[in-house]
């Protein structure tokens, strides 16, 4: 359900990063984690109601269960920073058991420094989900999707406030099933901008970045009109925006110009927004609110790409230094766009999303949470609508 959880995270990663830092570890390099979770899930399968069910079963529902250990490392070498978090989680379903799996999962990155001025970071991460059902509807075979992504970015102090900044970025994409929507891919792209730092802290940027991939898996021509290749070039502004000490604004404006050799049927382009507004309204409350409209690749025999405008809103309240609660709400549109035939899918997505958390820390390195969600999405077509309540239970550990 990653595609539609991907707005809420930020919302409730908002507390986290409260209740953190009210009852924040000594500073030590190494930090081991243990975490388990359980999670009861209404509509495993994004189903509608009175749709079908797979073969041999009675319910939609499943219990799934996380146990997560984990290392977290952070050390500073003079102008050098080192991180790293790595994790091995065991996803346990008990009703589908052959979508049970165990991930591994690592973020690293090396903060560098040649001089005072000249400063960038070393970044690589990798991570292992389960791909959506909500859009993958393989119901008798596990899809587990794994990414992987790299990057160098560099940073120069010019002359006054301006900044030079640049980046290379690699990334795969690997999925065990076939998803036409979404194919296997690899990517290389490089960007370059000009950034310029106010005295009050704020920074405006400008400049633009290329991109370009590989399919995997595909061979030309075909029937599908499905390319082996693809450009991208993007323009962009991006602005960070301190109006006070607690408040701040994060904005990026960008057109996206994306383009194929074989058929250019599925060329697009359009623009991508985001802004986010993050108040902290007192030392206990924070609220947050973002609006988004992003473009993404899905390429079926009716469509091209998605449009997606969303909405998210959220908040949280520190109750005492042990206790917090967050609340988020997500609202999206999502329009199918183009079509390599001429001729397209008329297919329109409203789906919204809200979450209720509640996390206790009783003592120094444990945390205790329960979290409430609903997911619901209707749908222009058929059969495509559907309601799920998730709730969860998680322990957490450090040491």
């Amino acid at each position: 359900m990653r595609k539609y959880l991907l707005p809420v995270l930020p919302l409730l990663a908002l507390g986290a990063t409260t209740a953190s830092a009210q009852n924040a570890l000594p500073d030590t390099p190494l930090t081991l984690r243990a975490a388990y979770s359980m999670q009861n899930d209404s509509n495993l399968f994004r189903l509608p109601s009175g749709a079908a069910l797979p073969a041999g079963k009675s319910s939609m529902a499943e219990q799934i269960s996380l146990t997560t250990v984990g290392v977290n490392f952070a050390t500073t070498q003079s102008l050098q920073r080192f991180e790293l978090d790595a994790s091995v989680v065991d996803n346990h379903y008990q009703n589908y058991d052959y979508l049970s799996f165990t991930a591994t999962n690592y973020a690293a990155a090396w903060r560098w420094a040649l001089t005072p001025r000249l400063t960038g970071n070393l970044t690589a991460a990798r991570q292992e989900t389960l791909n959506s059902f909500a859009d993958f509807q393989g119901f008798n075979q596990r899809n587990k999707r794994t990414e992987t992504a790299n990057r160098l970015d560099a940073l120069y102090e010019l002359t006054g406030p301006w900044r030079l900044v640049a980046g290379l970025s690699q990334g795969e994409s690997r999925n065990e099933q076939t998803v036409v929507a979404t194919s296997d891919s690899d990517s290389t792209g490089a960007d370059l901008g000009l950034r310029y730092v106010f005295s009050s802290g704020s920074t405006m940027d400008v400049g633009g970045r290329a991109t370009s991939g590989n399919y995997r898996n595909l061979t030309v021509p075909n029937a599908s009109l499905s390319d082996d290749s693809f450009k991208q070039t993007d323009a962009f502004v991006k602005l960070h925006w301190n109006f006070s000490g607690v408040t701040v604004l994060d904005a990026t404006l960008s057109q996206a110009n994306r383009s194929h050799p074989n058929y250019s049927q599925r060329d697009y382009s359009g623009l991508n927004a985001n802004a986010v507004l993050s108040w902290a309204i007192s030392g206990k409350t924070r609220i947050r609110a973002e609006y988004a409209r992003e473009l993404a690749v899905y390429a079926t025999a009716n469509s091209n790409y998605t449009q997606t405008d969303r909405l998210a809103l959220g908040g949280s309240w520190a109750i005492s230094p042990k206790t917090l609660l967050s609340l988020s709400y997500t609202a999206a549109q999502i329009d199918y766009q183009g079509s390599p035939s001429g001729v397209g899918s008329q297919r329109r997505d409203q789906t919204t999303d809200t979450a209720l958390t509640f996390s206790w820390e009783p003592v120094q390195r444990l945390n205790l949470a329960a979290a409430l969600e609903n997911q619901t999405r209707s749908a222009s077509l058929p059969n495509l609508g559907y309601d799920a309540v998730v709730t969860s239970v998680s322990a957490r550990y450090s040491f």
